[in-house]
């Protein structure tokens, strides 16, 4: 019974060493793992963030902009290789280790933290669609969460994730999150700890990121940490929906950013719409798959 997995609101309740749930993985699987410096710039700063992006996603949006590793591209990886990996980007002087889409491998950042624990800080990148019990359990590893905020509409969440209960996940889990971090700490420009709620506005779709602003202004705290990016461009299955399958408007970006400043969002990080091509996605071939 301890091996069937429930880490993700999905609760496929399956062995995964035997049978694959949503996320289409079973061991731990990493795509690839060095130095970033496209993140915000607290979490960024001058060194870059040390990122390790892993394989499978418990969302799999149409649109990802990672479409390559969450369909599942890596390389089979163990929690000693993982706490290796922590060491060499701690090496390179990352600021932080980044652990992008890690829910379905929660366990195994566990039992990595048990080898070596960093020591510097550990972000939580996630889709936003979490699960209580696995933030739980993650609260004496994690330092900073940086969890999406993708739809406050769960027919587009529906549409272009499978998720229709997303909004309802996705709050609660914030929730969860701020209040396992209740209080930002930003050292010398750095993040430390904390909560930042990233939200990619997506074409024709201005509605939804003005009831994602909405629910921010009112059940977080004002000065609440935002990215609000405009970096989206069409990879993926996008091509699949023609509503989506082009980039964004500057206007439907202005309309966004002017909300969020309507809303006294003043922590809100923005881009410029330079940011949507696809120079900026990481490179995930056989070369570059670990540092």
């Amino acid at each position: 019974m301890e091996n069937l997995c429930l880490l993700c609101p999905r609760k496929c309740y399956v062995d995964r060493s035997k049978t694959r749930g949503y996320c289409n993985q079973g061991s731990l699987k990493i795509a690839r793992a060095a130095l970033h410096k496209w993140e915000e710039p607290i979490i960024s700063g001058s060194k870059g963030s040390g990122t390790i992006f892993f394989s499978g996603c418990n969302l799999k949006c149409a649109y990802c902009q990672n479409f390559e590793v969450s369909r599942g591209k890596g390389k089979d990886m163990t929690s000693s290789s993982l706490a290796d990996l922590f060491k060499k980007l701690e090496d390179l002087q990352a600021h932080n280790i980044n652990l992008v889409t890690p829910t379905h491998f929660a366990d195994d950042i566990i039992k990595a933290c048990e080898i070596y624990k960093p020591k510097i800080p550990i972000v939580y990148n996630c889709g936003g669609y979490e699960s209580l019990g696995t933030l739980e359990k993650l609260k004496d590893l994690v330092d900073i969460f940086i969890p999406d905020f993708k739809y406050s509409d769960n027919a587009l969440a529906t549409k272009y994730s499978n998720c229709k209960d997303y909004f309802q996940v996705c709050t609660n889990a914030l929730i969860k999150m701020r209040q396992l971090r209740p209080i930002d700490i930003i050292e010398n420009g750095i993040m430390k700890k904390g909560l930042i709620i990233r939200h990619l506005v997506l074409p024709n779709a201005t509605e939804n990121t003005k009831g994602v602003l909405d629910w921010i202004a009112n059940n977080m705290p004002k000065d609440t940490y935002i990215s609000l990016m405009g970096q989206y461009v069409p990879v993926g299955d996008a091509y699949k929906f023609p509503e989506i399958n082009r980039k964004l408007k500057p206007l439907e970006y202005k309309i966004a950013t002017q909300y969020a400043l309507k809303l006294g969002l003043d922590n809100t990080f923005v881009q410029s719409l330079d940011s949507a091509t696809e120079d900026f996605i990481p490179d995930f071939d056989e070369t570059s798959l670990i540092l």
